[in-house]
Protein backbone atom coordinates (compact mmCIF):
# COMPACT_ATOMS: atom_id res chain seq x y z
CA UNK A 1 0.00 0.00 0.00
CA UNK A 2 1.22 3.18 -0.86
CA UNK A 3 1.89 6.33 1.43
CA UNK A 4 -0.93 8.22 -0.44
CA UNK A 5 -3.14 5.18 0.44
CA UNK A 6 -2.19 4.92 3.87
CA UNK A 7 -3.06 8.43 4.97
CA UNK A 8 -6.53 8.16 3.00
CA UNK A 9 -7.05 5.32 5.19
CA UNK A 10 -6.39 7.35 8.36
CA UNK A 11 -8.16 10.19 7.25
CA UNK A 12 -11.20 8.13 6.14
CA UNK A 13 -10.83 6.54 10.17
CA UNK A 14 -10.47 9.68 11.59
CA UNK A 15 -13.60 11.30 10.18
CA UNK A 16 -15.43 8.47 11.47
CA UNK A 17 -13.61 8.88 14.47
CA UNK A 18 -15.47 12.41 15.03
CA UNK A 19 -19.33 11.28 14.16
CA UNK A 20 -18.26 7.76 16.38
CA UNK A 21 -16.85 10.15 19.07
CA UNK A 22 -20.11 12.80 18.68
CA UNK A 23 -22.79 10.03 19.10
CA UNK A 24 -20.72 8.53 22.07
CA UNK A 25 -20.82 12.08 24.22
CA UNK A 26 -24.30 12.30 23.53
CA UNK A 27 -25.60 8.92 24.49
CA UNK A 28 -23.78 9.68 27.67
CA UNK A 29 -25.36 12.90 27.92
CA UNK A 30 -28.61 11.25 26.96
CA UNK A 31 -28.29 8.39 29.81
CA UNK A 32 -27.36 11.22 32.40
CA UNK A 33 -30.28 13.18 31.62
CA UNK A 34 -31.94 10.03 32.10
CA UNK A 35 -30.31 9.16 35.60
CA UNK A 36 -31.41 12.99 36.94
CA UNK A 37 -35.08 12.56 35.63
CA UNK A 38 -35.40 8.87 37.44
CA UNK A 39 -33.65 10.57 40.58
CA UNK A 40 -35.95 13.40 40.05
CA UNK A 41 -38.97 11.09 39.82
CA UNK A 42 -38.04 8.81 43.01
CA UNK A 43 -37.43 11.95 45.06
CA UNK A 44 -41.07 13.65 43.91
CA UNK A 45 -42.65 10.27 44.71
CA UNK A 46 -41.25 10.08 48.39
CA UNK A 47 -41.83 13.72 48.87
CA UNK A 48 -45.72 13.15 47.84
CA UNK A 49 -46.29 10.20 49.86
CA UNK A 50 -44.39 11.41 53.07
CA UNK A 51 -46.77 14.63 53.02
CA UNK A 52 -49.51 12.98 52.14
CA UNK A 53 -49.26 10.28 55.08
CA UNK A 54 -48.26 13.31 57.14
CA UNK A 55 -51.32 15.27 56.35
CA UNK A 56 -53.72 12.20 56.44
CA UNK A 57 -52.48 11.27 60.11
CA UNK A 58 -52.74 15.37 60.82
CA UNK A 59 -56.38 15.17 59.68
CA UNK A 60 -57.31 12.06 61.83
CA UNK A 61 -55.99 13.08 64.89
CA UNK A 62 -57.89 16.74 64.52
CA UNK A 63 -60.98 14.73 63.49
CA UNK A 64 -60.37 12.45 66.46
CA UNK A 65 -60.04 15.37 69.00
CA UNK A 66 -63.16 16.69 67.37
CA UNK A 67 -64.81 14.00 68.16
CA UNK A 68 -63.73 13.99 71.82
CA UNK A 69 -65.32 17.30 72.06
CA UNK A 70 -68.43 16.80 70.22
CA UNK A 71 -69.21 14.14 73.17
CA UNK A 72 -68.47 16.59 76.22
CA UNK A 73 -70.04 19.90 74.52
CA UNK A 74 -74.01 21.24 75.84
CA UNK A 75 -76.47 22.22 73.40
CA UNK A 76 -76.06 23.96 70.25
CA UNK A 77 -73.89 26.36 70.90
CA UNK A 78 -71.67 24.19 72.11
CA UNK A 79 -72.08 21.95 68.53
CA UNK A 80 -71.34 24.97 66.58
CA UNK A 81 -68.25 26.49 68.40
CA UNK A 82 -66.75 22.51 67.52
CA UNK A 83 -67.95 22.47 64.00
CA UNK A 84 -66.23 26.41 63.97
CA UNK A 85 -62.99 24.85 65.04
CA UNK A 86 -63.39 21.68 63.42
CA UNK A 87 -63.39 23.86 59.81
CA UNK A 88 -60.74 26.43 60.83
CA UNK A 89 -58.18 23.60 61.35
CA UNK A 90 -59.46 22.08 58.12
CA UNK A 91 -58.67 25.29 56.06
CA UNK A 92 -55.21 25.59 58.17
CA UNK A 93 -54.25 22.01 57.60
CA UNK A 94 -55.14 22.59 53.60
CA UNK A 95 -53.42 25.95 53.35
CA UNK A 96 -50.38 24.32 55.69
CA UNK A 97 -50.09 21.60 53.12
CA UNK A 98 -50.14 23.25 49.73
CA UNK A 99 -47.68 25.75 51.40
CA UNK A 100 -45.30 22.61 51.77
CA UNK A 101 -46.08 21.43 48.66
CA UNK A 102 -45.37 25.14 46.72
CA UNK A 103 -42.14 25.37 48.63
CA UNK A 104 -41.28 22.10 47.37
CA UNK A 105 -41.97 22.41 43.54
CA UNK A 106 -40.15 25.79 44.44
CA UNK A 107 -36.74 24.24 45.35
CA UNK A 108 -37.36 21.23 42.89
CA UNK A 109 -37.53 24.08 39.83
CA UNK A 110 -34.48 25.27 41.07
CA UNK A 111 -32.70 21.90 41.08
CA UNK A 112 -33.85 21.41 37.95
CA UNK A 113 -33.23 24.92 36.13
CA UNK A 114 -29.79 24.33 38.11
CA UNK A 115 -29.32 21.33 36.68
CA UNK A 116 -30.40 21.85 32.89
CA UNK A 117 -28.09 24.83 33.08
CA UNK A 118 -25.22 22.61 34.18
CA UNK A 119 -26.31 20.00 31.48
CA UNK A 120 -26.11 22.54 28.51
CA UNK A 121 -22.85 24.11 29.25
CA UNK A 122 -21.26 20.58 29.56
CA UNK A 123 -22.82 20.27 26.18
CA UNK A 124 -22.03 23.22 24.37
CA UNK A 125 -18.26 22.77 25.92
CA UNK A 126 -18.06 19.21 24.23
CA UNK A 127 -19.45 20.53 20.71
CA UNK A 128 -17.22 23.55 21.03
CA UNK A 129 -14.23 20.64 21.93
CA UNK A 130 -15.92 18.45 18.94
CA UNK A 131 -16.17 21.39 16.08
CA UNK A 132 -12.31 22.99 17.37
CA UNK A 133 -11.37 18.69 16.45
CA UNK A 134 -12.98 18.94 13.27
CA UNK A 135 -11.39 22.16 11.92
CA UNK A 136 -8.45 20.85 13.22
CA UNK A 137 -9.00 17.36 11.10
CA UNK A 138 -9.77 19.12 8.42
CA UNK A 139 -7.24 21.58 8.21
CA UNK A 140 -4.71 18.09 8.13
CA UNK A 141 -6.17 17.03 5.83
CA UNK A 142 -6.43 19.98 3.51
CA UNK A 143 -2.74 20.36 4.06
CA UNK A 144 -2.27 16.48 3.17
CA UNK A 145 -4.04 17.12 0.02
CA UNK A 146 -2.26 20.41 -0.53
CA UNK A 147 1.31 18.53 -0.05
CA UNK A 148 0.06 15.88 -2.94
Amino acid sequence: MSDTQTEQVHSHAANHNGPAKALSQLSDSMAHTVESQRALIQEMTSFAKDEGLRFVNLRLERNGQALDKLQHCHGIPGLISVRQEWLSDLVQDYIGHNMRIAGAMRGLTQNVMACASEQTAQSMDRAQHAAKDMAHETAQQMSHIAQE
